[in-house]
């Protein structure tokens, strides 16, 4: 057997060790998914109080929570951060400072449009962390700043919501899922639905068009309803739709028709109806807050109902609602 000389040994050695090591690799975000830190310098600290007051505006479910958890830090250094979920990068660009030389890094292609005041906001997923999202709020001045986050108030909590909930849908199944049962749904139904794992699927009613979903502790509750044919009045029969489904389904589940909240919609680009409010179930006092989309599949020829309810008693509802969210952004009608 040949023996390879000495110096082709050593370089082969040697690669094996330096490869690895400048490969990147990233560790995996922590912190609460309804947790939002915002780094700035002190120069900003009026601003980032501003825009801590937007984010912490309280949404009502059963009662009224925060929409998020807000932390500020004035360091300026990013550094520290670099490994939560929800990072929020708030300054004005000139003149400099560590934190604006970030933002423009991380802009991009958008750093002339940032440093022109035509662009204000901007997320970058997994930057320093697996499940991340880093969202920019910036200006060229200070007054531009400020002038946005008074005027801007209810676009910035859009924008920040809608990446924080987008991070989510992107990090949920990174403990795993049942692949096995989102095929059975697709072969069986014609539609499809990513499941984490931990949820419980009944099938039992599936001859009359009805799939539910439980997670417990705290209880979180999934019904896919689908039926042929048109609805003259969709966000109408949806919601007879929806009384029938927690009557029947889910144990004589009613709606409290006071917080009843129903608003034009979309639910993954098919415009619907989407109803919100609480439910309650007078059999076992019991009762909780709940999302529901009433859509036509053009492609399918097919109405659907789709539900996602939570029984959390002393717990905050939202960030439930945001996971059961991101289960059902994953739903595909493929028949």
């Amino acid at each position: 057997m040949k023996r390879l000389p000495i110096v082709l040994t050593c370089v082969l050695l040697v690669a094996l060790v330096i490869v690895p090591a400048c490969q990147r690799r990233i560790i995996a975000a922590f912190g609460s998914n309804s947790e939002i830190v915002i780094v700035t310098s002190q120069r900003c600290a009026e601003e980032a109080a501003a825009l801590k007051t937007i984010l912490e505006r309280e949404m009502l479910t059963v009662q009224y929570e925060q929409a998020f958890t807000v932390r500020v830090t004035t360091s300026g250094e990013v550094k520290p951060e670099e490994d939560r979920k929800n990072i929020v990068l708030l300054e004005f660009l000139d003149p400099q400072t560590s934190v604006s030389k970030k933002i423009l890094s991380l802009a991009g292609s958008d750093k002339d449009a940032f440093r022109q005041g035509s662009m204000k906001y901007k997320a970058v997923h997994e930057r320093w962390a697996r499940g991340q999202v880093v969202m920019i709020v910036a200006a060229p001045t200070r007054e531009g700043l400020g002038e946005t986050l008074a005027s801007d108030a209810d676009r910035i909590f859009s924008f920040v919501s809608a990446e924080v909930q987008t991070r989510l849908n992107r990090a949920l199944f990174a403990a795993g899922e049942q692949q096995v049962v989102t095929e059975g749904f697709a072969a069986d139904y014609g539609w499809s639905l990513r499941l984490p794992l931990g949820y419980e699927v009944d099938q039992s009613h599936a001859s009359q068009r009805v799939i539910t979903m439980l997670k417990d502790q705290p209880a979180r509750m999934i019904t896919v309803y689908w039926e042929e044919g048109e609805w003259s009045d969709r966000a109408a029969i949806g919601l007879e739709r929806k009384k029938m489904l927690g009557w029947e389904f889910w144990d004589q589940y009613e709606i409290v028709e006071e917080t009843l909240d129903i608003q034009d919609g979309t639910f993954l680009g098919h415009e619907g109806a989407v109803l919100s409010g609480t439910w309650e179930n007078k059999k076992y006092i019991s009762g909780g807050f709940y999302v529901t989309y009433c859509f036509a599949c053009e492609k399918c020829r097919r109405n659907y109902v789709i539900d996602a309810s939570v029984f959390a008693p002393g717990l905050e509802k939202l960030p439930l609602i945001r996971e059961l969210k991101a289960v059902l952004s994953t739903f595909e009608c493929c028949q």
